[in-house]
């Protein structure tokens, strides 16, 4: 008798804590995660802090946490190597921990992470998993990140992460098409160079302060800075290629080689870096759906202009104040195409004032074709200069002319 009624009470104890933890396991249970900083560069990295809180009487024996980052981001985790006998950096995506939870407790930890590709990322996507006290019922829950979530702190969007592309010395990382050695001189260039001096002249508001002549100054009794080879003035715009190969699987759609496409906008961050101190207006041109940023960044001439109306046009960037703007645009930048390149050249090549303003053109691509040099000439021939800027060595064109400038990726061993 007495062993039926201890037999009763274990069951009794178990259904009772079964149901508990069946239908009170995820209550009151709150996950949250902010970012040290709102905005990074590439490869740049942050700490990111999550916090995880059982707001209720019932504890939680066994709670696991599978936390994910996007796509771009990666886990900075070191490890001990025993067989090096040392330590070792590695780099994933999820990290799986295992902790007891109990009642009205809360956990805060703390990860460093490495933001390896541009983009906007909302963090926050995780999975829960948690189980009664016998270990007999298993439970999940699947929390998505939410861009206006509020944080421990109750501000909104601290899960969000923005990270801006990263300039690069383009002297360095291109070689050009012409001029194989030696300096040339040209009547116009992206930037200026200290190293050929054309003069001095006096101070003006907005000139760089590296510029300026110090003996010249003291000798005159007001600031004088050095006229540099290069330092004309003019607006010009960025054309970037969101194709990465002459014939893409699927128009609209995503480029085949998405790597490719990301060097282009970062070759198109590394121009706008570099002119910001001379401050060129520069404008951004790419076929990509305008819509993701707005109606007004279309480049339709009229409301019929089908064509005009599937490429994005930026707003016109100036000097430093507008670089970290422009920037944040690129970052945003979705890799997918909005229309056929050869469409984009065409609509450019009949509307050149819409799209120019009179500036000349830097194009940047991951290929180049026929098609791009003879827009190369059509352009020419109403003035407007084109320079190319392609980013692979794959699916260019046999010849090219001596006279087109084209910058080529430097592969170095």
């Amino acid at each position: 008798m007495l062993f039926i009624s201890l037999l009763i009470a274990l069951v009794g104890v178990y259904l009772l804590q079964y149901f508990l933890y069946k239908k009170f396991a995820f209550h009151n249970v709150r996950y949250t995660v902010e970012a040290g900083r709102g905005e990074v560069f590439e490869n740049d990295e942050i700490y990111i802090y999550e916090e995880i809180t059982n707001d209720k009487w019932l504890p939680l024996p066994y709670v696991k946490v599978d936390t994910e980052l996007p796509d771009g981001l990666v886990f900075c985790i070191t490890e001990q190597d025993r067989k090096a006998g040392g330590f070792r950096e590695t780099y994933p995506t999820v990290i799986h921990s295992l902790f007891v939870l109990r009642g009205h407790q809360c956990i805060r930890r703390r990860w460093k992470i490495r933001c390896r590709m541009r983009g906007t990322y909302t963090l926050g996507n995780v999975t829960l998993l948690t189980d009664d006290i016998l270990g007999t019922h298993l439970q999940s829950k699947i929390i998505v990140p939410d861009p206006e979530e509020t944080d421990i702190h109750g501000n909104t969007g601290r899960n969000v992460l923005v990270v801006l592309p990263r300039a690069i010395s383009l002297e360095k990382e291109f070689t050009s098409s012409m001029y194989n050695s030696g300096d040339v001189l040209v009547s116009r260039s992206l930037i200026s160079d200290p190293l050929y001096m054309a003069g001095v002249r006096e101070y003006q508001n907005g000139d760089p302060i590296n510029r300026i002549n110090w003996l010249k100054t003291a000798s005159q009794q007001k600031l004088m800075v050095n006229v540099e080879e290069y330092t004309k003035r003019y607006a010009f715009n960025i054309v970037v290629n969101m194709q990465s190969r002459d014939m893409e699987k699927q128009i609209p759609g995503p480029p085949s080689i998405r790597t490719a496409v990301e060097l282009c906008i970062t070759v198109a961050a590394s121009i706008l870096d570099s002119v910001a101190v001379d401050r060129i207006p520069v404008r951004v041109i790419c076929n990509t759906p305008p819509e993701q940023f707005g109606e007004e960044y279309n480049a339709a001439v009229s409301e019929s202009d089908e064509a005009g109306a599937k490429v994005f046009v930026s707003p016109m960037y100036q000097g430093r104040n507008n670089i970290l703007t422009a920037l944040r645009m690129l970052a945003q930048l979705d890799l997918t195409i909005s229309m056929p390149v050869e469409r984009l050249l065409d609509h450019i090549v009949q509307n050149p004032y819409a799209y120019t303003s009179g500036g000349n053109i830097i194009f940047v691509s991951s290929f180049l074709n026929e098609r791009m040099i003879q827009f190369c000439y059509a352009m020419r021939r109403q003035g407007i200069t084109v320079i190319f800027y392609i980013t692979t060595t794959s699916s260019n064109a046999q010849i090219i002319p001596d006279d087109v400038e084209v910058h080529f990726k430097a592969y170095k061993d």
